[in-house]
């Protein structure tokens, strides 16, 4: 399992720098981009590797965490637990039928890792996790077939992942840069 921190949103904090520490938003930057490479890296490693205390530090995080700013969790890889299988399905919702309410049925199922509201012929697309193409089968027929908030679907299998980007810098084109 690794650890990483998710990041929210801006990371601009509202609270004073001291005088000769890096000004705030920089400050949370570099202590997100540490986080990101390790997210159990000890706070005093993080202070020396910036030039600020261990409680600068220590509090620039939890203020991070409590502004909703980033989350430092676990991130467990499906495939150390059996799901070895992973399953695209979009889903057309019936007219008249509560986009909402669907996408929060889906949320609720175990299976689903990404759920996403889109715009197109589509109206949701449901990324799951399955141990075999038996259990696939069984997530379509349980949560989608003879349901009649849902028109249509149209399923795919995940043949290869390219590109799984866990660790992003928001923060480089949050400024508008390339």
């Amino acid at each position: 399992m690794r650890t990483r921190p998710t990041v929210r949103k801006s990371a601009t904090s509202q609270v004073e720098s001291a005088a000769g520490e890096p000004e705030a938003a920089d400050l949370n930057e570099r202590i997100i981009e540490l986080l990101q490479l390790d997210g159990r890296m000890p706070y005093a490693t993080i202070a020396t590797q910036i030039g600020v205390s261990e409680g600068t530090v220590r509090n620039r995080v939890r203020q991070l965490i409590d502004d909703n700013v980033i989350t430092i969790q676990a991130e467990a890889l499906p495939s150390a637990f059996g799901y070895k299988f992973s399953g695209l399905t979009l889903i057309k919702v019936a007219p008249g039928a509560d986009i909402t309410a669907v996408a929060e049925r889906f949320a609720a199922i175990d299976e689903v890792f990404y759920l996403i509201m889109v715009l197109g012929h589509f109206d949701l697309g449901v990324a799951t996790y399955h141990r075999d193409d038996q259990h696939f089968r069984e997530f379509l027929i349980q949560h989608c077939y003879g349901h009649k908030d849902i028109l249509t679907i149209d399923t795919n299998l995940v043949l290869k992942i390219h590109k799984m980007k866990l660790k992003w810098n928001l923060l480089a084109t949050a400024d508008g840069a390339p």
